[in-house]
């Protein structure tokens, strides 16, 4: 019995796997656990060639063996492995205070993925090569012939990529075939923009599938009850899907005159014009550009004044992803206000964009024609730009309605010197009232600011990262004076750069179990202390 005791109260370093074979591509939990000895970080798992070790979480735990309270340390892990084939993960020693423990090895085999692409993620980005400035669509896509419940999507990181801002990824799950042979797609298109010329390589895409298996009863299935609803558990499975390499060229130099960087393939259309206006009124030229790419940033050339005013509305822009491509357009308003009679020519619409399909600048230019301008040349004189479609304002009507401003004001009638110190007693009163209140309310707004609840985050990971997120959707929303829960990510861009990266990190840090946690970021772009 004593030799029992001695050896539960010993420390310990054991390590194991979830499963000892996996299909290629697919990720396996491992446990490192560490009893009766104290460590101040994760210990360093090495990987085998061929494959990754990733630290993902780690939990602390008390419980009482033989009347003596023993505290276990236990640390997750993800090992993938790409390539079929045996993987030996270990053995592994580690210094503690109790002394040096190890653990023993761990094998782990790899399948080969099946041929039909089942329980496998598949990425895919074009032909391999892009252009600087070119949008490019991100697919990844599952299958699996288990019943999938949900699917958390992770897409890869690149440093010549950036998420398109304003763009929403798309996703969509199915079921194909019927019977046995059915099985579950779930998809996913994510869209990027190429900043940098250069080679890289774009990580592995990863996706936490949760997938509905059958309940346990007694430790085995229980055939009587799989075929009810409600009585089957999740599991959750971790695929990372294969790595790209991507080329980037840099445009050519050969730019035409006025091309502003948009890359893409684009159609040019302008609205027709009336035959026929009035002095003073107001002729709307409709243009409408719009096909695969992005157009954040495209204008239309100025027009010299020559008879005739010009006032450009703000375009309005659009985007959206379908059958995999971004698909967008821009619709731009120009008003010209003619302040003679006659025959306008108008100038012809010129944009230019570089087109990746063929490598090549595309130059457009659409030919607007005249219209006949009548009335007298007075009108335009008296008249601004009002509303297209609708007459000016004439300037001269509103002469009535100009009064000059005083500069100084005084109060009518003589009041004597003892009736201003009877207002200025109970002012003055008034005025430390208003005073005291706001610098309470200042004093009130500082402490905010500085603490906003990171003080109480919790310890573990996926606590904090709920709390993180809270934190940062509360700043959001009193920035742009919504409710935290109606925010989404094309809110977040118009914040700016900063924000949407936050954004997207608390993102990833979702997908990978509250690890790499942007705790500090957030705290600078809210500014608290």
């Amino acid at each position: 019995m004593f030799a029992l005791v001695n050896l539960a109260l010993a420390g310990g370093l054991v390590m194991q796997l979830d499963a000892t074979e996996v299909v290629a591509g697919q990720s396996v939990g491992l446990t490192l656990q560490l009893s009766d000895a104290f460590l101040s970080r994760p210990p360093s798992i090495p990987a085998p060639q061929g494959a990754t070790v990733r630290f993902v979480t780690q939990a602390r735990a008390r419980q009482m063996i033989n009347f003596d309270i023993t505290e276990t340390l236990t640390f997750r892990y993800d090992v993938t492995a790409p390539t079929p084939g045996d993987y030996q993960i270990g053995p592994l020693t580690v210094d503690t205070p109790a002394g040096k423990l190890r653990a023993d090895s761990v094998m782990l085999h790899v399948a080969a993925a099946d041929p039909s692409g089942v329980d496998g993620l598949v990425a895919e980005l074009g032909d391999g090569v892009a252009w600087v400035g070119q949008v490019l669509v991100y697919h990844l896509k599952f299958k699996t012939k288990q019943s999938l419940v949900n699917a958390r999507w992770g897409p890869p990181d690149s440093g010549l990529l950036m998420a398109e801002p304003g763009v929403e990824p798309l996703t969509a799950e199915y079921r194909l075939g019927a019977g046995t042979g059915a099985v579950s797609v779930a998809e996913l298109w994510y869209p990027f923009r190429v900043k940098t010329a250069g080679v890289t390589t774009v990580d592995a895409g990863t996706l936490l599938a949760q997938v509905a298996v059958q309940r346990r009863r007694g430790g085995s299935r229980d055939p009587f009850f799989r075929d009810l609803p409600g009585f089957t558990d999740t599991e959750n499975q971790t695929v990372v899907s294969n790595v790209l390499r991507l080329v980037v060229k840099e445009l050519p130099k050969d730019k035409p005159d006025g091309f502003s960087g948009l890359v893409g393939s684009f159609q040019l259309t302008v609205t027709a014009l009336p035959k026929r206006i009035e002095v003073g009124d107001t002729l709307t030229v409709d243009v409408l550009l719009s096909g695969e790419g992005a157009v954040a940033g495209a204008t239309l050339p100025p027009w010299p004044p020559d008879g005739y005013r010009v006032y450009d509305d703000t375009p309005a822009l659009s985007a959206k992803l379908s059958d995999g491509k971004l698909s967008a357009s821009a619709r731009f308003r120009r008003a010209v206000v003619p302040e003679r009679p006659g025959t306008l020519a108008l100038p012809p619409v010129r944009m230019s964009w570089f087109d990746p399909r063929t490598g090549e600048y595309v130059e457009r230019e659409v030919l607007l024609g005249s219209v006949e301008v009548g009335g007298a040349a007075e009108a335009a004189a008296v008249e601004t730009y009002g509303v297209p479609g609708a007459g000016g304002t004439a300037v001269a009507a509103l002469g009535d309605d100009i009064l000059p401003v005083r500069t100084q004001a005084s109060l009518s009638g003589g009041w004597p010197a003892w009736w201003g110190w009877l207002l200025a007693v109970p002012g003055a009163a008034l005025l430390g009232v208003e005073g005291a209140a706001r610098m309470r309310g200042a004093f009130g707004k500082r402490v905010k600011a500085r603490s906003y609840g990171f003080g109480d985050l919790p310890d573990d990971a996926e606590g904090r990262l709920a709390g993180l997120e809270r934190i940062f959707r509360d700043e959001v929303g009193r920035r742009l004076g919504r409710p935290p829960p109606a925010i989404k990510r094309e809110d977040v861009a118009t914040l700016g750069d900063e924000a949407i990266a936050i954004y997207r990190e608390l993102d990833l840090a979702r997908y990978r179990g509250g690890v790499d946690l942007p705790e500090s970021r957030v705290r600078a772009w809210i500014g608290a202390q």
